[in-house]
């Protein structure tokens, strides 16, 4: 599901004008204009949010390792 990058609502995509259209502020953009926007979106973020997602990923490991069985454990 696609979500409006100026508002984070829903965005639908309209077979008539080949648009994605917000159902919240009414954003319409071409699904490649819709990809652009997102990428520079992620870019300006800058590497705070690499540090971010590789915490995340630290502690999506621990919680696997954590619910994994004895079996498992001992291989790590």
């Amino acid at each position: 599901m696609a979500r409006c990058p100026e508002c984070a609502g829903k965005m639908t995509y309209n077979p008539n004008n080949r648009l994605m259209v917000c159902n919240s502020c009414g954003l319409s953009l071409t699904r490649y204009e819709l990809d652009h926007y997102w990428d520079n979106i992620r870019n300006e973020r800058g590497p705070e949010a690499d540090e971010l997602q590789k915490a995340k990923s630290k502690r999506k490991e621990w919680l696997d390792w954590y619910s994994s069985s004895k079996d498992d454990k001992e291989r790590y």
